[in-house]
Formats: C-alpha cells, sequence, structure tokens
C-alpha cells in the first residue's frame, strides 16, 4: 500500500514540481518507508512517475526524440542518452532522498529507546 502512496505522490511532485518534486516526494517516501526498503521504492517510483510523464508528452505530441537529439548536441551526446538520463536522475534523486531520510529516522528512534 506503502508503494501506491509512492508512485503516486511521485506522479503529482514531478508533474507539478519537476526534478524537485522528486527529491521532496523522494523525502516523503522515507518516512513512509521508514523501517526499510525506502531507497527500492522512492527510486522505483520516481522511474515510474517519470516513464509515464514522458509517454503522456508523446500522446500530446511533444517530439521527445527531437527534443532529447537537441539538448544532446550540447553536451555531445546521442538523444537516447538524454532521454534515459531524464528518467535515471528523478529515480536516484529520490532514492537517495527516501534512503536518508529513512536512516535518519530509524537512528532517532532507535535513541529515543
Amino acid at each position: 500500500m506503502h508503494l501506491i502512496s509512492a508512485v503516486l505522490l511521485q506522479f503529482v511532485a514531478q508533474r507539478f514540481l519537476g526534478v524537485w518534486g522528486a527529491a521532496v516526494a523522494g523525502a516523503l517516501t522515507g518516512v513512509l518507508f521508514r523501517q526499510g526498503g525506502a531507497i527500492r521504492a522512492g527510486a522505483f517510483s520516481a522511474a515510474l512517475a517519470a516513464v509515464v510523464l514522458l509517454l503522456a508528452a508523446a500522446e500530446r505530441g511533444v517530439a521527445l526524440t527531437e527534443f532529447a537529439t537537441t539538448i544532446g548536441r550540447n553536451f555531445s551526446l546521442p538523444g537516447w542518452a538524454v532521454l534515459v538520463a531524464t528518467l535515471v536522475l528523478p529515480a536516484l534523486q529520490a532514492g537517495g532522498f527516501a534512503g536518508l531520510v529513512s536512516r535518519v529516522l530509524r537512528k532517532e528512534r532507535a535513541a529515543i529507546r
């Protein structure tokens, strides 16, 4: 149940706040998964939300590959690498924040006992 909440949270956060939303939702995912599994849940939910949002943009007629190729030219990268980075970077960011928050919460809980 928490995983569904994390995916929905990531979707809404990335939709309205972009990459910063992935970070905020990753931190909140860390609160949800403070007992363990926060890194995997944060990374999975962010990647899934990014895929859904990219597919929704493609359905609206956005030329994702042309846009990615244009960005890639600035960094001497192929267009597919830019699209992969678009999916991987929010996942890494959200997973990292989720893991950090869950670890801090577990340590605080252990210190209180």
